[in-house]
């Protein structure tokens, strides 16, 4: 009940109570924030009412209404909310009448509100016998009250060095996200500190990077991010894992995602950025292949926003593969084939008498991590082109190899496929609405490399090879048997780092006018779907749909 109260109190629109006894669904009643009476906004519909920090959407207003003793049933201005507003326990959804941003709709809507809580104002009072006032009264003192004893508890707890208690009691506060809030009763923060001060001393001392790990986790829900045993257990969480010198530890612990310590930080830095940029044109190659089903390759991929991913689990596992494969290749050389792509050598095509070279951009991104490629593993960075929630769950629980078959790649086997062109890894980037994409810059661990040049290439084989034989990955050569690319595979996700989250629009070749027309995708089509159609020239024209088209969409055909 005080939870629930509370949680209104400081900005829910109603709260639902069992435990009240009398009022079931409970009501925002008078003592709870009044609405913002915001202008309407010119011709675009009546403006949100605020209540609290919560908005809901305008909508034709209802008249509210008790059901027997659930007065919680009762709705003023309509029930459209946005997906992020909860209504528990059904509530009172607060709006106002559409009415294409008039004044007069707005003041309809502010009327309706207030009448509607007249009426369930009344509704309480006549149901329980109290109003709601007094239930708010009532409710305040029940919270100063628990307050008050949760201090006396945790005064006692402390003084008897009852550690069992104060956890206890700290769940408790936790649980209510007593701790969240500034009003936080001195014992509770007192004891809050000491817990985490503790539990960090002894997880430093123990070097176990999974306790310091829970330590430095738990003293951030307790508030406790302040103290220099914080401090010290980072350094030492720092240490025991290898992490690159420029990370930062407290931040992956504030933006923790689950139980990953992962930070996803915006390049900012103007050269870095500049330097990305150069990166993607150094490695675009205008070259066609089938999986573009039918689109045109862009004249350039425009770099729009790009994050470094720092994930100690995921870097941790990295660098022990690749010291693995390290020794593995010191004690057997044998078809040890060094492979540079394009990635780590400029092509000779993007040499252009300024700028820096891709092996300069490649030297400095692993820089940033004050870790050097190792040649002698084949290690490189490679592109990998996914969608934009697809680069998030990578980047935070690392690549799944599907052996199931059914990941874009199959032709060499069913694992992770990379490209050393830019352009080569867009063909499978999927667009936002907004038509951006999405790459991933990978470090990827090569190692012993099967070398593959056949049109028809066996996958089975492949994988085989490298899941059973003793390769780590497979080049396969379509550059040599088909003119397109090089394709790079690998079959252990921890030979991989996703290093780079890059977020990037196509630019188009300027196309004469009165070359291009639009079509619209029948129903019973989609992407990769035959299709003909006769052009304004009286041309008959065949052509794919390409991806990302829904039936009914419309698409430029040129």
């Amino acid at each position: 009940r005080l939870d629930a109260f509370v949680q209104c109190r400081y900005g829910r629109l109603a709260f639902g109570s069992a435990d009240m006894g009398c009022i079931g669904s409970a009501v925002a009643a008078s003592p709870a924030p009044r609405p913002a009476r915001q202008p309407a906004a010119g011709g675009g519909g009546a403006a949100p009412i605020t209540v609290g920090p919560q908005h809901v959407q305008p909508a034709q207003a209802v008249a509210a209404s008790g059901t027997g003793t659930s007065v919680g049933s009762a709705v003023a201005g309509g029930g459209s909310t946005r997906a992020n507003d909860t209504i528990v326990g059904g509530g009172i959804v607060v709006g106002a009448s559409a009415s294409n941003g008039s004044k007069a709709g707005f003041r309809t809507g502010i009327s309706i509100f207030d009448r509607a809580l007249v009426t369930a104002e009344q509704s309480v009072t006549s149901t329980t016998g109290k109003s709601p006032s007094e239930w708010w009264q009532q409710a305040d003192a029940g919270v100063r009250a628990t307050a008050s004893s949760m201090q006396d508890q945790m005064a006692a707890a402390i003084a008897k060095s009852d550690n069992g208690q104060i956890n206890r009691l700290l769940d408790s506060a936790m649980a209510a996200r007593v701790m969240e809030h500034q009003r936080m009763p001195a014992s509770v923060r007192r004891a809050a500190s000491e817990v985490a001060a503790r539990q960090l001393r002894e997880a430093a001392a123990s070097g176990d990077p999974k306790q310091l790990k829970g330590a430095l986790v738990a003293a951030r829900r307790l508030q406790a991010a302040e103290l220099p045993e914080f401090a010290l257990a980072v350094q030492k969480y720092h240490e025991v894992k290898k992490l690159p010198a420029g990370w930062d530890v407290s931040r992956m612990v504030l933006h923790r995602e689950g139980d990953k310590m992962l930070a996803r930080v915006d390049v900012t830095d103007p050269v870095a950025f500049a330097r990305l940029q150069r990166f993607l044109d150094l490695t675009h190659r205008k070259v066609y292949t089938r999986d573009r089903m039918g689109q045109a390759v862009p004249e350039r991929l425009e770099l729009v926003k790009a994050a470094v991913i720092t994930n100690a689990d995921l870097w941790g596992d990295f660098m022990a593969r690749r010291e693995h494969i390290r020794r593995e290749l010191e004690a057997d050389r044998e078809h040890f084939l060094e492979v540079r792509p394009e990635t780590v050598a400029t092509p000779a095509e993007g040499v252009d008498g300024g700028g820096e070279s891709a092996e300069a951009i490649a030297a400095a991104l692993a820089g940033e991590f004050s870790e050097p490629l190792l040649p002698r593993v084949n290690e490189a960075f490679l592109f990998h082109g996914t969608s934009a929630e697809n680069a998030r769950k990578i980047t935070t629980t690392d690549f799944k190899i599907n052996l199931a078959g059914t990941n874009a790649g199959t032709l060499y086997g069913r694992g992770i496929y990379f490209a050393e062109n830019a352009s080569k890894s867009d063909e499978y980037a999927s667009p936002t609405p907004e038509g951006l994409r999405h790459l991933l810059i990978c470090r990827v661990v090569l190692g012993r490399v099967l070398y593959n040049d056949e049109k028809d290439a066996n996958p089975r084989a492949c994988e085989d090879a490298c899941l059973r034989g003793k390769f780590h990955s497979v080049l396969g050569d379509r550059r040599k048997c088909r003119g397109t690319f090089r394709e790079f595979i690998v079959f252990d996700e921890e030979q991989v780092y996703p290093n780079y989250i890059l977020t990037y629009r196509r630019q188009a070749e300027a196309t004469p006018s009165g070359r291009t027309f639009e079509v619209t995708c029948p129903a019973g089509a989609g992407p990769g779907a035959s299709l003909q159609c006769t052009a304004p020239n009286g041309q008959v024209m065949a052509f794919i749909v390409p991806l990302g088209v829904a039936p009914g969409q419309s698409f430029t055909v040129q």
